[in-house]
């Protein structure tokens, strides 16, 4: 199925260039626009977060692995928040195309079939790796991965051990990856406690899968 050519671009330096300039056209024009403030207002959290992370995982030679995750956590985060602010954008009556174009939000709906919501799971194999933390590597579906995804989303969800699990919506910790194969950080205040984990698909618009993959350990 053929799927609607992305608009944020996908190299790290291009993406910086797009986000500084969506991100303060919607702050210079968010009432003008008549866009969701609160939408508006968790954007520029998202931006700062991530230039700041960016400013510290650029320094050539003299960053840490952690740091450099940070920055991609933050990228994935930003991303998916300027998505969810461009879906509106396309089709705002109290925007201009020139306004659209400035943004880089592209209003080219009806020559494009949208990216498919997909009805299949990432496989999930999760293996503890260093202190409060641990490997994950997400394989390729039978039938091949579906057409049309940016990434997987993983939400994962604390709970003592031998009690029930939190259900995907009591969930408190959401992690964007862009990769097969990722790590990932446990804070301190979860030793000792089990996760339950569920991985979605989410396509080039930000919208998740329909079918998530369950997967489950302890934090040590």
């Amino acid at each position: 199925m053929p799927h609607r050519d992305d608009w944020i671009p996908a190299g790290i330096s291009e993406f910086i260039l797009f986000a500084d300039t969506f991100c303060d056209e919607v702050d210079t024009n968010k009432t003008k626009w008549g866009l969701d403030l609160s939408d508006a207002t968790a954007l520029a959290l998202d931006y700062k977060t991530f230039k700041d992370d960016y400013a510290i995982s650029s320094v050539k030679n003299n960053h840490t692995a952690l740091e450099v995750k940070a920055t991609n956590d933050a990228h994935a985060l930003l991303e998916a928040r300027i998505r969810k602010m461009g879906i509106p954008m396309k089709t705002n009556v109290k925007m201009t195309d020139v306004e659209r174009k400035t943004c880089g939000v592209h209003n080219d709906a009806g020559t494009h079939t949208l990216s498919p919501v997909t009805d299949i799971a990432p496989p999930v194999l999760y293996e503890r790796h260093g202190d409060l933390g641990g490997n994950i590597d997400f394989g390729i579906p039978v039938g091949g991965e579906p057409a049309g995804q940016e990434g997987i989303s993983v939400t994962i969800g604390f709970y003592e051990v031998g009690k029930t699990p939190p259900t995907e919506a009591d969930c408190t910790q959401t992690i964007m990856f862009k990769t097969k194969h990722e790590h990932i950080v446990f804070t301190d205040n979860h030793f000792g406690m089990a996760f339950v984990g569920f991985a979605r698909y989410y396509n080039t618009r930000a919208v998740l899968g329909t079918v998530a993959t369950k997967f489950g350990g302890i934090v040590s």
